[in-house]
Formats: C-alpha cells, sequence, structure tokens
C-alpha cells in the first residue's frame, strides 16, 4: 500500500506517525513546500520506524513525482482554523491550494483515493468534485469519524460508560449543524433517550460540536492527534469493511444531488463502495433538512 500525505504540518504529520504505528501502509510520501519541516519530520518518522524496527518505506519532498502511482492520497495541506474563525471561512484560503495540490497529484496518480482532512471538509470536497479532477466516487473527506469520536467520548464520559460499550452515529456537516442521530444511540445496548433527558442530550450536543474549538483555544492551533487516529480508523475500514461517518458526494439520498454530505457510507481502495440507509426519526430528518436548506443543497 503507497500512501501520499499533502502537508507535512501537524494533522500530516501525525497522520504519518499513527500510519506507521499500525503499519498499514509499506510505502509513505511526505510532501509540502517547507523542506526544513521536511528534514524534521523525516528524521522524526525514520527514526521511529527504526525504533520499532519496521520495514517501511519513507520519502519526504517538495517533488510530486515521488508520489506516483499512490493507492491512497491524503490532502492535510493548508490553513488551520484560528481561535474565532468559522471553517466556512477558511474556504477562499484552502480552496487555492487544494485544486493546486490535486493537479499535481492527478498527473502522477490518474485515480487514486482522495481524501480530504483540511478544513471546510465538506465545502472543499465540492469545489473538488466541481473540479472533475478526479472521479465523484474517489473522493471522500475525513470529518465525520472525528466529530463521532466526539460524541463517544462525551457520552461516555456523562455516563461513566466503557468506550467500548457505547455506539453512535453521526450524519451531516463538519460544523455546528450536524447531526448527532440520538435514535441510533445506545450504551450497553440500551438507547440513550432512556438514559438522558431532551436537557442532558442538548448539552452533550453543545459539547460535541463545540469539541474542535475548545482545542483551539486552549492549544492555539487546532486539533491534529485526534484527527490523525480518525484518519487512520477510516484508512482501516478500507479493509474491515466497516460503515463509518465520512463526507461523500451524494447522488440522491437526502434528497440532495451531486454535494458533500456527512453520512454512513463504506470505503474500498475503489471508492465509495455503499451508503448505508438510515431510518431516522422526525426530528433528525428536520435537523438535516434546515442544514440543507441553509446551505442551498435544496429548496425551502
Amino acid at each position: 500500500m503507497k500512501i501520499a500525505i499533502i502537508g507535512a504540518g501537524n494533522v500530516g504529520g501525525s497522520v504519518a506517525y499513527a500510519i506507521i504505528l499500525r503499519e498499514f501502509a509499506t510505502q509513505i510520501v511526505l510532501v509540502d513546500i517547507n523542506e526544513d519541516l521536511l528534514y524534521a519530520k523525516e528524521l522524526e518518522l525514520s527514526q521511529s520506524i527504526a525504533a520499532l524496527n519496521l520495514d517501511i518505506e519513507l520519502i519526504c519532498s517538495t517533488d510530486y513525482s515521488h508520489t506516483k502511482n499512490s493507492d491512497i492520497v491524503l490532502f492535510s495541506a493548508g490553513f488551520a482554523r484560528k481561535d474565532g474563525q468559522s471553517r466556512e471561512e477558511l474556504l477562499q484560503l484552502n480552496t487555492n491550494i487544494m485544486l493546486d495540490c490535486a493537479r499535481k497529484i492527478k498527473e502522477f496518480s490518474a485515480d487514486p483515493l482522495f481524501i480530504i482532512l483540511t478544513n471546510p471538509v465538506d465545502f472543499l470536497l465540492n469545489t473538488l468534485y466541481e473540479s472533475k479532477i478526479f472521479s465523484s466516487k474517489k473522493i471522500v473527506a475525513m470529518a465525520g469519524v472525528l466529530d463521532n469520536a466526539r460524541f463517544k467520548y462525551e457520552l461516555a464520559k456523562k455516563l461513566k460508560a466503557k468506550i467500548s460499550s457505547v455506539d453512535t452515529r453521526l450524519i451531516g456537516f463538519h460544523n455546528d449543524d450536524m447531526v448527532l442521530v440520538k435514535s441510533y444511540a445506545s450504551v450497553k445496548n440500551q438507547k440513550i433517550s432512556e438514559l438522558l433527558s431532551e436537557e442532558e442530550f442538548e448539552d452533550l450536543e453543545n459539547e460535541v460540536k463545540t469539541g474542535g474549538a475548545k482545542v483551539i483555544k486552549h492549544l492555539k492551533t487546532s486539533a491534529y492527534l485526534a484527527p490523525a487516529s480518525a484518519c487512520v480508523r477510516m484508512l482501516e475500514s478500507i479493509r474491515s469493511g466497516e460503515f463509518l461517518p465520512m463526507s461523500v458526494i451524494l447522488h440522491g439520498e437526502f434528497g440532495v444531488q451531486n454535494k458533500a454530505l456527512g453520512t454512513m457510507a463504506r470505503l474500498g481502495l475503489e471508492g465509495v463502495v455503499e451508503i448505508m440507509k438510515l431510518d431516522l426519526s422526525n426530528e433528525e430528518k428536520d435537523k438535516i433538512k434546515k442544514s440543507l436548506i441553509k446551505y442551498q443543497y435544496i429548496k425551502e
């Protein structure tokens, strides 16, 4: 398995490290414009590989030709979200960077599985789809796994339960309009509607939605360890066949045509294999519909 990571910053470097720890790839190519950063990452990651006594080939370079014949490309370049800045404000800043990188990748890998990690993921995925650089089935974005992890973490903490006993699902946008699918959430196979009041669930929902902002406030930069872990979980689902929340281009689901939205999907090297059909509650349907109208995905 050959994986190219575009952007060697906090997220890109952490993803590379997580991939090494999980021994998911035999070749990792890390691309960035910052040569000093690349040199430092090459030392750190190569020494990590040596410490673990692994046979993983690592290349850190400014030259995209090293990405030739990549199976998977992870895009983590661009600007990180700052304290008080919305994900939407990042769109214009990161659009041009992403499209330039995608075109360079295309020169050396015809149609890899291309996963966006840079914010705002849903709207960058829309832009990439509209560019027609890659086929719609082969482009996805990682955020749902991260948001769902925050959902699971907050629920386990609130109910003092083991993480492994908590089952959660999440759909929608990677912003305040995300929808925590309460009707499918459970702890020890008991529905959370039986465990939490409406007010308690609303408090939980707020904690999940502000999960990223809280990291930014105290760390002074956006999260990177949890996003890296979520990305690797997404990569490993290619082998396991597990359904996970991710942003994909929809073709009729939720009444959405040719737009990106987070949903439960199954991923393969060939792209999106299957989208899970969810029997949502009326409240959840209403939340999704309102967010789709808000971003002009559908008409009111």
